[in-house]
């Protein structure tokens, strides 16, 4: 893969989300193959080096006291990332918009079919797995390294040059994906006994499990018991009243019978829970079914049921189970006339699926262009950490303020998931407990606390 000019515009687009573009300066950027570079045909110029290499073999250099792997290196005997010659030329000794066009654009899932139970990106497939950087914004690094090289270049030719950030500090993205209301659903007691008699995998002991299914049959026999563990929302709520928080919540419509929710749009509690959310203020959306990730009719049908029963136009949305398609999903949502998505992160594993701590914009590979969407990078879903890695809290909650670091130093977001039917203490001892702590540790860190809809609105132009 050798980036064409549009590829090559794609990764300047989002660079300039660092920087005030100065049409002087850029007008100095020469992109060559590294093999016809001959500086000294050039006087004054900033040249950035292609690589037609896709065979990946990295070298690491030291970025902001990280080794970051560079995926396509081009100059191997250079120590240095780039460097001034006699010309007054800047060079860059390695293709870093390869490097992150690669990751950003999600290029290395285009043509994977080995894909999880549900059709996902498997992470152990991922780059980020191989080379164990799936915990560092490494875009992100890339492009430090090229705000750094441009730093040099116009210092040293008399120039302006200014960064910029979203944030000084950082911004932080509450959400929760409202997969399921009823933990005392006869379904749920029913899925119970399939896991005690061995039909279905156990979560939890069989002691506990059996426990569970007791007292189901209990609450489903009683009329008049209308608590559930899973419909917390007056406590979710009131926690984030506190802290000054406005989270983002995305609604799941039942459309596939197992796989999807238990509830539709027009159930009378989710319209009121949705009326309440909209009165104060917290972000109403869409999350989209397991069918709409890849079925156009679909995806167009919860819009559009969404937008009669609540009045409003869906804006955002984040794909049931982080079920995606690349970039077949992004063009679904474009289609219907989403502005962003927020589904890309591994499942398996919290971190960067797209290298970046950025909103940014997806690539339509087979038309060469530019999707007319944004993407929320999603860092950390609580069901990654619990369920997948099998952290404990402590563990959990270092890994958070580890990604807070990084997101920190670009002035970026931290954008977190967690579930509702996750904040059980039926199923997670102490859980409601460390939850709250954990929030009250983050607004500690003094982030700006925002929505989907608030940031694409206010930062994305």
């Amino acid at each position: 893969m050798l980036l064409n000019s549009e590829k090559n515009n794609y990764i300047l687009f989002h660079l300039a989300q660092h920087w005030e573009t100065q049409k002087e300066i850029s007008d100095l950027f020469c992109f060559e193959q590294s093999e016809d570079i001959k500086v000294n045909s050039h006087k004054n110029r900033i040249i950035f080096p292609l690589s037609k290499d896709d065979t990946i073999e990295p070298i690491y250099i030291n970025v902001l006291e990280r080794e970051v792997p560079i995926f396509f290196p081009v100059f191997r005997d250079k120590n240095e990332p780039f460097y001034l010659d006699s010309f007054g030329n800047l060079i860059f000794t390695h293709d870093y918009l390869k490097s992150s066009f690669y990751i950003l654009s999600g290029f290395q899932e285009i043509n994977s079919n080995d894909r999880d139970f549900v059709g996902r990106y498997k992470y152990d497939n991922s780059i980020q797995k191989k080379y164990d950087c799936v915990t560092i914004p490494i875009v992100n690094y890339y492009f430090e390294v090229i705000l750094q090289g441009l730093e040099l270049f116009c210092a040293t030719h008399g120039m302006q040059f200014k960064r910029k950030r979203f944030f000084d500090n950082f911004g932080f993205l509450l959400s929760h994906d409202v997969d399921q209301i009823s933990f005392w659903h006869w379904r749920e007691t029913a899925y119970k006994l399939k896991q005690i008699i061995g039909l279905a995998p156990l979560i939890y002991s069989k002691k506990i499990t059996i426990k569970l299914f007791f007292k189901g049959l209990l609450k489903l026999i009683n009329p008049f018991d209308k608590s559930d563990p899973w419909w917390n929302f007056d406590e979710i709520i009131k926690l984030e009243n506190d802290l000054k928080i406005k989270s983002a919540y995305y609604f799941l419509r039942k459309e596939d019978k197992t796989k999807d929710s238990l509830y539709k749009f027009n159930n009378k509690k989710i319209k009121s829970l949705i009326k309440t959310l909209i009165e104060q203020e917290y972000e109403v959306n869409l999350h989209g079914t397991i069918k709409s990730a890849e079925n156009i009719n679909s995806m167009l049908k919860q819009v559009n049921i969404f937008k009669k029963e609540f009045g409003k136009q869906p804006i955002g949305i984040r794909q049931h189970f982080l079920r995606f398609f690349h970039p077949q999903t992004f063009l679904l949502q474009e289609k219907v006339g989403l502005k962003y998505d927020t589904t890309l992160a591994f499942a398996e594993h919290d971190g960067y699926r797209n290298g970046y701590c950025y909103p940014f914009k997806p690539y339509d590979f087979e038309n060469e262009r530019t999707i007319n969407i944004w993407e929320i990078p999603l860092i950390m879903m609580e069901v990654s950490m619990l369920n997948y890695r099998k952290l404990n809290f402590s563990e959990i909650k270092k890994s958070v303020f580890l990604h807070i670091e990084e997101v920190k130093k670009f002035g970026g977001i931290f954008s977190m998931l967690w579930h509702n039917s996750r904040l059980s203490e039926y199923e997670n001892m102490g859980i409601t407990g460390f939850y709250e702590t954990l929030l009250k540790g983050i607004i500690e860190q003094e982030p700006i606390c925002l929505t989907g809809e608030n940031l694409i609105e206010n930062f994305c132009k």
